[in-house]
């Protein structure tokens, strides 16, 4: 920070609160100002809201801050840890079919719907319903730990009223976070979609037969598209019903979670340990990590949402988008950005990742389908022609053959079997999730961020 400017920043400021905060008066000091809020988001509590731009005209008002830049960021973070709350993620898990409440640890839980929450009401037996729950006659397991934890009731009637119709239809999993409830909304959503990218990478990886018939050889109901964040209130520990802020929040990512129950059930701790993880990585204190090590963390927690959106991509057969995110994901995290021989050096860094835990047989397997998708990432990036172009057919109505975003990629072909080639882009799609949930990538992440808590 130029100690010049900065003074003239600050006299400014005491005599023009707008220069804070205001578009056109702060043009003069738009670098400053960049460089303050550039400086606080490596904070772990921070935000850039309203909130913030109060705290700061009343510090840059109050204060001559002649000691220098630095007390000021002291003071703006001190300032900001006040604002801590405990809140909330809501997250509805659809089309997951369990008996009984699972619990990983104390912050995250997965309730089942009860027999309340899924018949269908009108609007007037709602509001009749939430007057019983207003006078604690319909409490159930998420209702009690939600008024245990954020200190208020949850009110289930509201969300199913004014929200989303089919929230409760399914389990919901809770995930319990402490920090500046604006910060907390802002990384939802991509807390939300890891979930479900994990979720399906554990899917993958474990699956039993990978082409049979699932989620529209069954009877369904209709899933939630929203999850919801909710929050306290500005340190207010009091049991007060009527205090509790929430927010709801529309998928971006497909509400359809294909998967098969029954290793969704055996490898929930698993899925919960990821899940925690990915979480910490979105509340770090960049300030204690070296550029390399926030680099890596940076890369993996983008390459969760990343592997979404192939999968998501090949879901509806766009397999030349599927391949290309795949192939990106596998750059950023073995390659420097060198711009020679990408494909060789892609698989000798893939070969040598899993020397120290895979046999000799199972590595040569990855690396060849991995060169097979690299191959066709070349080809579509130099000469716009892919799987596509090749494999594409379409899709009868009155088949069972289907193509939604979300469901279980080739799991609908009917008596279609894939081209090899294709068959190699959904084993990419496995081998990918394999490497980012690896204990090499985990322990790796969990070592960096093991004084960071959520």
């Amino acid at each position: 920070m130029d100690k010049i400017k900065f003074k003239e920043f600050l006299i400014a400021s005491r005599n023009n609160e707008r220069i804070s905060w205001h578009w056109e008066d702060s043009k003069p000091y738009a670098e400053i100002l960049n460089e303050i809020y550039d400086d606080v988001s490596k904070f772990k509590y921070y935000t850039h809201n309203g909130k913030f731009q109060s705290l700061l005209v009343e510090l840059l008002k109050d204060k001559k801050y002649e000691e220098g830049y630095q007390s000021l960021l002291q003071d703006i973070e001190s300032y900001l840890n006040k604002y801590v709350e405990k809140a909330m993620l809501i997250l509805p898990i659809n089309f997951i079919e369990i008996k009984k409440d699972i619990e990983y640890n104390d912050f995250i839980k997965l309730f089942i719907p009860t027999k309340n929450d899924i018949k269908e009401y009108n609007d007037n037996e709602l509001r009749k319903r939430q007057e019983l729950r207003d006078r604690g006659k319909l409490n159930d397991n998420l209702s009690l730990y939600f008024q245990e934890t954020i200190r208020t009731k949850l009110n289930k009637e509201h969300i199913l009223l004014a929200k989303d119709r089919f929230f409760f239809n399914y389990p919901v999993l809770t995930i319990t976070m402490s920090n500046i409830p604006s910060r907390i909304e802002k990384e939802s959503g991509r807390i939300a979609e890891a979930v479900y990218s994990l979720i399906r990478i554990i899917d993958f990886m474990y699956e039993e037969d990978q082409f049979s018939h699932g989620l529209f050889d069954t009877k369904w109901i209709a899933p939630a598209g929203t999850y919801v964040v909710y929050y306290k209130g500005e340190n207010n520990m009091s049991f007060d019903e009527n205090s509790c802020y929430g927010y709801s929040f529309r998928y971006s990512f497909s509400k359809f979670l294909d998967i098969d129950t029954k290793v969704f059930i055996e490898n929930f701790s698993k899925i919960g340990a990821l899940v925690e993880l990915y979480i910490k990585t979105c509340f770090l204190d960049t300030r204690k990590i070296n550029s390399n090590d926030l680099n890596f963390i940076n890369k993996w927690n983008n390459a969760i949402i990343m592997f979404n959106t192939a999968f998501e991509f090949a879901s509806i057969e766009k397999f030349d988008a599927c391949c290309m995110m795949l192939c990106s994901i596998l750059e950023s995290l073995f390659l420097k950005n060198e711009g020679v021989q990408k494909k060789k050096r892609l698989s000798l860094a893939i070969e040598e990742f899993f020397k120290s835990f895979m046999d000799s047989d199972r590595i040569e397997k990855r690396v060849k389908v991995i060169e097979s998708i690299y191959k066709y990432r070349n080809a579509i990036m130099h000469e716009g022609i892919g799987y596509e172009y090749k494999f594409i057919a379409p899709r009868s109505i009155n088949s069972n053959q289907s193509a939604v975003r979300g469901t279980r990629p080739f799991k609908y072909q009917g008596s279609i079997y894939p081209h090899e080639d294709v068959v190699n882009l959904i084993k990419g799609l496995k081998y990918v999730g394999e490497i980012l949930i690896s204990e090499k990538f985990t322990n790796k992440i969990s070592e960096i961020v093991i004084h960071e808590s959520y």
